[in-house]
């Protein structure tokens, strides 16, 4: 059987010329619907010289008419053409109200040299007219349009800013997300792998943290800023809604309002809660209850946070335990990103204080301003708790 030899086959390749000419045939076709939609596009163009003709016809129809009203004289049609130039300024725009000025005078000049009477009296008078419409229409119009200019200015920085709040929210909704999936992950990891199942975990808590400091700048961001004791506060309702009311600890939370830049508040947040979990974790036994308190001030050049308990206290075997532990440690590092240094040492009845303080220089950034003076913080009350967590 005899083979037949190979055909060589020629790809086609589609014209580009049909393309570019249906290209333009739907260019044309939305140009033309879009004029459809909306004729006085087409006079955009057109805008400026049909205000001056209409700022010139106001004029000559006020000034021709005027004459033809009886016992109206040259003083009462000066009156109404200076009406008719405000008009024509205020509705118009400037070049409108210089056209209807211009207008007026030729409309003040015509009646006198069609009567063959243009004497130089009336010359003055018209020209005197002529200067004082000017001046008025750009009184009226120049004001006016610097306020539309800065309306107009003012409504785009309002549509830029409503744009980037909603990237920003588009984005934050998807680091929420990504943070979701990536705790679940970890959590089905430690329980699929018994070994590393504790640091799986606290891996997936650390993430956690990172998303509820996240949700809460988020939401109370102004300007690239934080209100610390909104932020604050915030947050420690989040701690104890995660910890639930029978648990036995309230946490309670007193904060000066101080406006802080989002990077200092996410490092000011992430070391409440982890000076509050330790307490949580360490302070208490299982059958005990007790107050997690925090709080938040400025002291001259520095601002302090002070996270307390009323727990067991800071023993040998606690403090060995915290110092050497990664909490603490990352407490350390975010202290020193912040410029401060956290002291850690017992109350004087029992419990433990862990303070932490900054300069305001750091957390002030440069383009902050002076923060108002706040209140000074006063002790809590036994029986005035913000309570979150329950009550002890």
């Amino acid at each position: 059987m005899s083979r037949q030899p190979a055909r060589a086959c020629r790809v086609s390749r589609p014209q580009e010329a049909p393309a570019a000419a249906h290209s333009g045939r739907v260019t044309e076709g939305r140009i033309l619907y879009e004029t459809a939609k909306s004729p006085l596009a087409l006079l955009a163009p057109w805008r400026p010289v049909l205000r001056i003709a209409g700022g010139i016809a106001l004029a000559l129809a006020v000034g021709l008419g005027a004459r033809s009203i009886p016992g109206f004289g040259v003083a009462e049609c000066q009156l109404l053409l200076i009406a008719a130039v405000a008009a024509a300024a205020y509705g118009l725009g400037l070049g409108a109200g210089l056209a209807a000025a211009a207008a007026g005078f030729v409309s003040l000049l015509l009646p006198a040299a069609a009567a063959g009477g243009l004497d130089l009296a009336t010359l003055l008078r018209a020209v005197l007219w002529f200067a004082l419409a000017k001046a008025l229409a750009a009184a009226i119009a120049l004001p006016r349009g610097r306020l539309a200019r800065l309306a107009g200015r003012l409504r785009g920085t309002e549509a830029v800013a409503r744009q980037r709040g909603l990237l920003l929210e588009e984005m934050s909704h998807r680091v929420r997300n990504d943070m979701q999936r990536l705790i679940s992950l970890l959590q089905a990891q430690a329980g699929a792998d018994p070994a590393a199942a504790a640091a799986l975990l606290q891996a997936a808590g650390r993430i956690q943290v990172l998303g509820r400091v996240h949700r809460r700048l988020a939401t109370r961001r102004n300007g690239g800023r934080v209100d610390s004791r909104i932020f604050l506060e915030g947050l420690v309702d989040d701690i104890g809604a995660a910890l639930g009311p029978q648990s036995g600890i309230a946490l309670t939370a007193q904060a000066e309002a101080h406006p802080l830049p989002v990077a200092v508040a996410g490092d000011l947040g992430l070391v409440v809660n982890e000076l509050v979990t330790n307490a949580l974790k360490y302070a208490f036994p299982p059958d005990r209850g007790g107050i997690v308190r925090v709080g938040f001030r400025r002291e001259d050049s520095q601002y302090r946070l002070v996270v307390s308990d009323n727990g067991v206290g800071l023993g040998a075997e606690r403090r060995a335990g915290l110092e050497g532990g990664s909490g603490m440690r990352l407490v350390q590092a975010l202290a020193g990103q912040l410029g401060g240094r956290v002291e850690l040492c017992g109350g004087e009845v029992g419990g433990t204080i862990c303070t932490l303080r900054f300069p305001v220089e750091v957390a002030r950034g440069p383009d902050a301003r002076e923060a108002p003076a706040a209140e000074e913080l006063e002790p809590l009350p036994h029986d005035e708790r913000r309570t979150a967590g329950g009550k002890a």
